[in-house]
């Protein structure tokens, strides 16, 4: 069983885990590669990690049997909503992980920010991330014009 809570700015280095972990595991599903987040926190040090918590949004981990196993970062700006930084540990997948992560964040989305659209990048040969997605009510809106190997889905709330 699985549960999901939000972390904050003290809680970083559950966050530093998870994300480097997920970038060195699946390098292939992020923008960030782990020698660029490597050289930031070289630069930055604590303060790179605890910048992931000052934009709007909360930072989402998921537990398994009280471990760290997966997360998600909802970021709110202007126009839709963002999910950053979903990963599930691969031996957490199957077993529901991902989508109460993503269950989560749209309950934390409507409660806050009631109609908002949430939104995201997916690498498009992501064949598991893409039919989890699906699945959580997510629809291909087309590719990222800013990254060529990715497309961009949307998760429209009920009006």
């Amino acid at each position: 069983m699985s549960t999901v809570r939000e972390i904050s700015a003290s809680d970083w280095r559950i966050w530093r885990a998870l994300r480097l972990r997920a970038l060195r595991e699946d390098p292939d599903a992020f923008a960030s590669t782990l020698a660029t987040t490597l050289e930031r926190e070289a630069r930055d040090g604590e303060a790179y990690w605890r910048g992931y918590f000052t934009r709007t949004g909360p930072a989402l981990i998921a537990e398994v049997d009280g471990a760290p196993a997966g997360m998600a970062r909802v970021v709110v700006e202007d126009g839709p909503a963002h999910l950053y930084s979903m990963w599930v540990a691969p031996e957490a997948r199957g077993r529901g992980v991902g989508a109460h992560l993503i269950t989560t964040a749209l309950e934390w989305l409507d409660a806050n920010h009631p109609g908002r659209t949430l939104r995201l990048e997916v690498v498009e040969t992501n064949l598991p991330a893409r039919r989890l997605y699906s699945r959580c009510g997510f629809a291909v809106v087309g590719p990222n014009p800013e990254d060529a190997a990715e497309i961009v889905m949307e998760h429209v709330p009920d009006r």
